[in-house]
């Protein structure tokens, strides 16, 4: 094999398809990835049996071929190459030389002969397409609501459905939940359809590193369903995972239709007073209250650290309701604020014991809602 591709582009190649290797493998070869060149076309794929990504990108192909090179050597000498083009030979003993301005690399290959096949190729017939932009803001808003240390967990997934004309992602972590309900650009050929499955959370952490780095040129990701797996594509990379099997708890029904007290504020002044405020915040709780009272327009905020002290700060909103004091986990608040692309946001919250929620829809284009539970102070 002889190839020569820019160095740029590469970078992001290598460095977001090596995410999918496995340092833990029981076959040493799922440790590389594969780089394919012939037609015109560079490919580098992963996997770990779990999770599969395969970008492409154009490139130089003078001898076509295909070798397997160890990810995380690969990756970084490719991370710190300074040319504007590499170019990759290889030999019949799998040996890979890597040509870049004044560097030179040498590294063993081993034969792509053993190398797992990366992605089904088997389609379904209803492969199904969401506007790019769209589905990376709903990952956004919901993946970090998942439970994040039990791998193997339900709640370890993100709930992906898919009914008629809509897509909903739904994340719960027992202490918190994120729905997001958007609208297909391509919905499936077949009427009445409706379609669940659960999305390992690492997948679509993946999934939102690719689009992000591969906006340009693509306007739309497509996906369908293959054998317990979903595969999602676009013009520059196919990323596949296994799904998660079992009943993902019907978070909807924890949903109150509406709650009587509401709070409207701006983001950024909320999120920065969270941010005081949780500097003496409990560090095994990470618990703040916020407390409103009836005809005033201030929402205060409290911490108490056994250890270091307490603090108290004030927010200006706008209030209609009783009075009210509610405790929960801050954390859970900043992250979905950071998430949120609106500035103006309103939370509705009934009583101590009742969750706090925000909810969204912007002009009837998406629906979200997110939902927290109190803490109990004694």
């Amino acid at each position: 094999m002889e190839i020569e591709v820019k160095t740029e582009q590469f970078k992001k190649v290598v460095s977001c398809t090596s995410r999918a290797t496995s340092n833990k493998a029981i076959q040493p070869i799922l440790n590389n990835i594969l780089v394919s060149g012939q037609d015109g076309a560079l490919i580098v794929s992963a996997t770990d049996l779990d999770l599969a990504i395969e970008c492409k990108l154009a490139a130089n192909i003078r001898i076509p071929g295909r070798v397997t090179l160890p990810a995380k050597k690969f990756d970084e000498i490719v991370s710190k190459i300074t040319g504007g083009d590499i170019k990759i030979s290889t030999d019949d003993n799998q040996l890979a030389k890597i040509l870049s301005d004044r560097s030179k690399f040498q590294i063993n290959g081993v034969s792509p002969d053993d190398f797992p096949c990366v992605i089904n190729a088997e389609k379904s017939k209803d492969v199904i397409c969401i506007n790019q932009e769209e589905f990376l803001h709903a990952v956004s808003l919901t993946s970090f609501a998942s439970s994040r240390f039990e791998a193997t967990s339900i709640l370890s997934g993100i709930k992906f459905e898919i009914k008629n004309d809509k897509f909903e992602l739904g994340a719960a972590d027992g202490s918190r939940l994120a729905r997001f309900i958007g609208k297909l650009s391509k919905p499936p050929k077949s009427k009445d359809f409706k379609y669940g499955v659960v999305i390992p959370v690492r997948a679509l952490d993946e999934l939102e590193r690719l689009i992000t780095n591969f906006r340009d040129g693509n306007d739309e990701i497509s996906f369908y369903f293959s054998n317990g797996q979903i595969v999602f594509q676009n013009n520059d990379f196919t990323l596949s995972t296994r799904l998660l099997s079992g009943i993902f708890p019907t978070y909807e029904n924890l949903i109150p239709p509406a709650q009587p007290n509401k709070v409207k504020f701006l983001k950024s002044n909320l999120l920065l007073a969270l941010e005081r405020v949780a500097i003496l915040a409990n560090e095994k709780t990470n618990v703040i209250k916020m407390s409103l009272s009836k005809g005033k327009n201030v929402a205060k905020l409290t911490s108490t650290s056994p250890d270091y002290g307490n603090a108290v700060d004030e927010v200006d909103v706008e209030y209609k309701g009783s009075d009210v004091e509610i405790a929960f986990n801050y954390k859970y608040l900043s992250e979905a604020l950071r998430n949120i692309k609106e500035e103006s946001l309103e939370i509705e919250l009934d009583g101590s014991l009742s969750p706090l929620i925000i909810s969204l829809n912007k002009d009837s284009e998406y629906s979200y809602t997110y939902l927290i539970m109190p803490v109990q102070l004694r």
